[in-house]
């Protein structure tokens, strides 16, 4: 099948991504981009224009996550995960609420987390935003990496329309390079809460964050390693009041 110039290029890129990969083989990448369910979604352009980490003031951004059923939830869900969060905090040495906090902004702790298909999320971009084509190309070459090593169907993953998935919403290369098989079952799982929250602490800890250390203030060690989840001030800083809140009331609670 003849591809269009643009696609030709990505195609091309990402057989370069993948060649000492034993998987995904060529015939398995242009298998791939000649499935009809590959295609341009729009929608993933308009949420990018109107990604809430830039257009709102962080009293708006704040007012996404920072509610009495979000801070509810996490309560629950630590009470109901207690002992894998104390498990995973005392290995990594790591705050267990903050793990707790980045679940529930990424995924409302696993509720959220098939909105768009992650291959065509990443295909818009590296097709129709050049300043994000390159980086999109690449993560297509990480997920297919993934999906043909775990006999996945590639456009059968769902997730933002960003292209992160599971219930730690990594993009593929983050989730090939720094998830972790924590209960040691012999594979990665992005919708295992054993797996999760050992990859969000390892991935923490592997971006600088300091053992042991409940410093969260504006651009401690613990802050910059929080922002590189999402590369965003008013992400990292939602972390942090969330994680506190819901501190305050598992203590309230007990």
């Amino acid at each position: 099948m003849l591809f269009g110039a643009d696609k030709e290029k990505i195609i091309k890129k990402i057989v370069s991504h993948t060649k000492d990969q034993k998987k995904p083989t060529t015939e398995y990448i242009l298998k791939t981009f000649e499935d009809k369910r590959l295609k341009i979604d729009s929608n993933v352009l308009e949420r990018f224009k109107n990604k809430p980490e830039k257009i709102k003031t962080y009293e708006q951004y704040k007012k996404i996550f920072f509610n009495d059923q979000r801070i509810g939830d996490g309560v629950r869900f630590y009470k109901k995960n207690k002992e894998l969060i104390a498990a995973v905090a005392t290995e990594f040495e790591i705050d267990p609420i903050v793990l707790v906090a980045i679940v529930g902004v990424e995924t409302n702790y696993g509720s959220k987390t098939s909105e768009f298909s992650v291959l065509n999320s990443l295909y818009t971009q590296a097709m129709k935003m050049p300043k994000r084509s390159s980086w999109a190309t690449k993560e297509i070459a990480e997920l297919l990496i993934f999906c043909s090593n775990n006999n996945i169907d590639p456009f059968s993953l769902e997730g933002s329309y960003a292209g992160a998935f599971g219930y730690g919403q990594f993009i593929p290369s983050s989730f090939n390079k720094l998830s972790i098989d924590y209960n040691g079952d012999g594979k990665k799982d992005p919708f295992s809460w054993d797996d999760v929250l050992g990859s969000v602490a390892f991935y923490l800890t592997e971006n600088g964050y300091p053992k042991n250390d409940f410093n969260f203030t504006y651009k401690s060690k613990a802050w910059r390693s929080i922002r590189t989840y999402n590369r965003s001030d008013k992400y990292a800083n939602i972390i942090i009041d969330l994680r506190n809140e819901i501190a305050k009331n598992i203590f309230l609670s007990d």
